[in-house]
């Protein structure tokens, strides 16, 4: 008996008729489990015709996959390791891909013949393997073979590649580095493409957004700078700076530093106790201990630090004043801060896996800082035009501060389908409170120390915020592309208060109430496509912002609704191996602090405050950059950014009343034009090296307020550099040392200039008993040369100030690992967006 098979292809469909009956089948694996069925059916198939159209080699050419797992030899899973699958006959790459944070890779779509399975990876030894496909294939455990050198006697092995270049970011890995010994912030300082300015963290001339895990921290300034000397280096995996972020990250974030934290892999108890010693005019302690559980549905973290520390600040400033263009006379400002804080960071992390398709985390971090004291003694010294001295005054401030924080987090991720498509629900609530209350005594002297006069006040200062966020995300691939879209509401009351209170409250100083209403609903797509030698991601994140700013002094101060579209394209071509190319752009916004707009005052003595700008609107930024990497190790990178309403912290001086007033303004626009240089390598397999270089022209235009001409330009080229030195120095690397050097000339922040800031820092890091102890010792601005002098002089304007914090430090840390030290587990820092603004 004979059967006739007619088989038919169209619109990714199989069509087949056997004799007056039509089957539809999906996929190629069911066409021939049908053939097989026909062939019981029939009893003896003699003779089996196919006739294919439209596509004859759709059931020709079968595909299949390959999937596995790369460890090195300690069985430590590796991440980021190049697969490549290369045809045996000629040598050509047939396919690729890199393996997970699990080590595990899969090449799909690979059809039948003989292959070499390569896999490659910076500072360990390639290993081929022949593979012949005619099924799908799992090739089990691939183990690395890290690269080993003699010298002198003593062989020396390299470690994971501390930078990595991708399509869209570059990558610093941390993990099994001397780096995991320092705090998350010291890892920021010695990241390439990061600058650290007055504790701002800084990419690319332009204030970053923090993400841990790619959830974004709502803090700023040194709120965040605080989290992050609190937040252990030893469980982050990479920090990543995205230049030009994707569309699903907020419009505000027009570059991300993202510190990615590891994973876990297998079940078990770990914990560990750490503390930290640093000396500097006064020392400091950190004592932590972090305990985390594994099993197949629950990952369970809880950790606990404790942070007292005495702190020591010496500032000094002028300010030259004027009658008119005469100049009157010059005040000199003695300042000198003693600050006592007792901060309890409580993070706790509980993830269950549901089933294969669902999984939820509930996350909890609470920061409590009560009794945080700052005392201030401020010396002005007033001297008239020739140098005598006129007059001098004292002031002694004292201020208790409270601040809470508290964050919750729901997140939910639905598997869609076993070809990685999934949605991801999150809530965020946040309660912020924020409590001040500050005493100023001044006594005033003549030149020969002879008391004038004295004044009094004193003022209370509360800050509520409550936030709560909702976001939805799809993730969607498919062979045509990657697919990213979501939707997210945001909303955010405050409410603030002060009261003033004493003989001598400084004019125009009044007590408020200031409430603030925000609503932001968002929505984005994006995609993300391969082909060839050629990749693309193209995104659009549309914001609507509902907000109003109330004042019960001043009224209704500002009150705004706006929607605004912000386009993400990045392009890259690989013209071959050594030579690659990219052009991006990007528009994103920059939305006020909370802290900012807050009209509230802090006075760092009686003639001189900090206030907020309750008129403070949106800057809007655009961004587009031509890179051009050579031999996937140098890195020029040139850009062109502009700002409108920009955002800054300005200083001006009122020469009729000698008050010295400082706050965030929106400046008319800002820009600047770049030319960065990266370099990374292994220069032996013992000392890694790394170098990043940007020269600059940067120029603002900013309001004059206290001037004749009300708009002020300012304009400098400038340079900085980073070069970074590890060096391995044992046979089990367990012992490395780091050198670090830094330096900037000319710079602008807001109104002032500076140049030639320069530091240098030192550490060493030593593994004891298998892991288990690690010990680091660390020296921060050995030559003191980090502090330099800032100054602001245009038309009627002329003063300038040198901050002086403990930057030259020596720290020791010590941690002890106990159960399963080997387990990575599922720490990270779930902070939603909006936390970020809470800073001012």
């Amino acid at each position: 008996m004979k059967t006739l098979v007619w088989v038919f292809y169209f619109n990714k469909l199989y069509f087949i008729v056997v004799i007056d009956k039509v089957f539809v089948f999906i996929d190629k694996k069911h066409i021939f489990d049908f053939k097989n069925i026909l062939m019981n059916i029939s009893g003896k198939l003699s003779c089996l015709v196919f006739c294919i159209f439209c596509f004859p080699f759709a059931l020709l050419a079968q595909e299949y996959t390959l999937n596995g797992v790369v460890k090195d030899g300690e069985q430590n899973a590796l991440s980021y390791v190049n697969i490549v699958l290369i045809q045996q006959s000629d040598s050509t790459v047939v396919s690729g891909t890199s393996s997970d944070n699990a080590g595990k890779f899969a090449i799909t779509e690979v059809k039948t013949g003989n292959y070499i399975l390569k896999a490659t990876f910076v500072g360990y030894r390639d290993v081929e393997k022949p593979i012949e496909v005619n099924d799908d294939i799992n090739v089990g455990t691939i183990l690395l073979e890290e690269v080993t050198e003699s010298l002198e006697g003593v062989t020396v092995t390299s470690g994971k590649p501390l930078v990595e270049i991708r399509s869209d970011r570059l990558v610093l890995n941390v993990e099994n580095t001397s780096f995991s010994a320092q705090s998350s912030f010291d890892i920021l300082r010695n990241t390439p493409g990061i600058l650290v300015l007055n504790d701002q963290i800084v990419v690319r001339n332009t204030q970053a957004t923090v993400y841990i895990n790619d959830k974004r921290v709502y803090l700023s300034g040194e709120e965040l700078k605080s989290l992050l000397e609190n937040y252990s280096g030893s469980n982050i995996r990479s920090v990543e700076v995205i230049t030009t972020p994707p569309a699903r990250y907020d419009a505000e974030s027009g570059a991300v530093v993202n510190i990615v934290t590891s994973r876990s892999i297998s079940v078990g108890y770990k914990g560990s106790v750490n503390g930290r010693w640093t000396e500097a005019i006064f020392p400091k302690y950190s004592l932590g201990t972090d305990h985390y559980y594994k099993n197949n549905f629950l990952d369970l973290f809880v950790g606990y630090s404790y942070n007292p520390r005495k702190e020591y600040k010496h500032d000094n400033s002028y300010f030259n004043f004027f009658d008119g263009d005469t100049p009157d006379n010059r005040w000199e400002v003695d300042f000198r801060r003693t600050t006592r804080s007792y901060a309890h960071n409580l993070h706790t992390i509980m993830d269950f896996t549901l089933n294969e398709k669902n999984s939820l985390s509930v996350t909890a971090n609470i920061m409590h800082s009560p009794g945080k004291t700052y005392d201030n003694n401020v010396v002005t010294d007033i001297f008239d035009t020739v140098g005598n001295l006129e007059s001098y005054f004292l002031t002694d401030s004292e201020l208790d501060n409270d601040r809470s924080n508290l964050a919750f987090s729901l997140d939910y991720t639905y598997n869609i389908n076993d070809k990685g498509a999934k949605m991801n629900a999150v809530s965020n609530y946040i309660y912020y409170d924020d409590r001040q209350f500050q005493l100023l005594y001044t006594d005033y002297f003549d030149p020969n120390s002879v008391p004038t006069d004295r004044n009094y006040f004193d003022f209370l200062a509360k800050q509520r915020n409550n936030i709560f966020t909702q976001q939805l995300d799809f993730y969607l691939p498919s062979e045509w592309a990657l697919v990213e879209t979501g939707l997210k509401y945001s909303s955010i009351s405050s409410n603030s208060s002060v009261d003033f209170d004493g003989d001598d409250i400084p004019p125009e100083t009044e007590d408020d109430r200031f409430k603030y209403r925000e609503n932001i609903y968002a929505a984005y797509v994006s995609f993300n496509k391969e082909w060839e030698n050629w990749s693309a991601n193209i995104g659009l994140r549309g914001e609507y912002t509902d907000m109003e700013a109330n004042s019960v002094v001043m009224g209704e101060v500002n009150t705004q609704t706006y929607f605004e579209l912000f386009p993400t394209v990045v392009i890259e071509h690989t013209i071959n191996e050594n030579h690659q190319l990219g052009i991006n752009y990007k528009r994103n916004i920059d939305r006020p602090r909370y802290g900012s707009l807050n009209p509230y005052r802090y006075y760092l003595y009686e003639r001189q405050y900090s206030e907020g700008n309750p008129g403070l609107t949106r800057s809007i930024d655009n961004k587009i950059a031509l890179d051009y990497v050579l031999k996937k190790k140098f890195i020029f990178s040139l850009y062109y950014q502009h700002t409108n309403n920009e955002i800054q912290g300005l200083t001006f001086q009122d020469n009729k009343n000698k008050v010295i007033s400082e706050g965030q303004y929106n400046i008319e626009e800002g820009l600047q034009y770049s030319l960065d240089f990266t370099y990374y390598s292994y220069i032996k397999d013992w000392w890694y090296f790394y170098t990043y270089m940007s020269g600059y022209y940067m120029e603002n235009s900013f309001p004059a307020i206290q001037s004749e001409v009300p708009v002020q330009k300012l304009n400098t080229m400038g340079y900085y550099g980073r070069a970074y030195n590890q060096f391995t120095i044992s046979k089990d690397r367990s012992f490395t040392a780091n050198l670090s050097l830094f330096y900037m000339s000319n710079y602008i922040q807001g109104s002032f200039t500076f140049k030639n800031r320069f530091s240098t820092d030192i550490g060493l890091t030593k593994r004891l008993w298998k892991n288990r102890i690690i010990a680091s010792l660390n020296l921060t601005d050995i030559f003191n040369t980090q502090n330099i002098w800032l100054a602001s002089r245009y038309q009627n304007q002329d003063n300038g100030y040198i901050a002086r914090p403990e930057t030259r430090t020596v720290s020791f840390s010590l941690k002890y690992n106990f159960g399963n030290y080997r387990l990575d587990d599922n720490k990270r820092d779930t902070t939603p967006d909006e936390q970020e603004r809470l800073g001012e």
